[in-house]
């Protein structure tokens, strides 16, 4: 459930307060604004010698999106401010650890996203959480 900490995490910073952030699917961008879109890639458990992992490790990627290449910048820079080397519990869920590990920045110009393109930031991240077994 790294996602419902990663959602509590940004939603919690001043800063992406007028940011749409979204696991998994991309708004309708045409109309206008910043994004933020992020989703699991996969997870690899720590193998133990007995019963279940008690720690796993989610890769996590962030895609920022917005019409401007300065404010994409701004917004990568406070994802990354917010998530990089943070611990705690986030909605339920104990994080160990949330580590930064690339960032590559694109230019997408597709009619069907907005007309005028848009500026992306694509950020991945190592999460060490305490799986939640139901």
């Amino acid at each position: 459930m790294i996602e419902k900490a990663i959602y509590n995490i940004l939603s919690g910073v001043a800063v992406l307060a007028t940011t749409q952030i979204n696991f998994g699917t991309l708004p309708n961008m045409k109309t206008g604004g910043d994004f933020i879109v992020f989703y699991r890639i996969n997870t690899e458990p720590y193998d133990t010698k007995s019963g279940r992992s008690t720690l796993d490790d989610a890769s996590i990627q962030c895609n920022i999106y917005s019409e401007s290449a300065e404010q994409v910048a701004i917004l990568a820079e406070t994802v990354r401010g917010a998530l990089d080397r943070t611990s705690g519990t986030f909605g339920g869920v104990v994080v160990q650890s949330i580590q930064f590990n690339n960032q590559a920045s694109l230019f997408d110009f597709n009619d069907s996203y907005n007309p005028k393109g848009v500026y992306q930031m694509n950020q991945s991240y190592s999460c060490r959480t305490e799986p939640q077994y139901l």
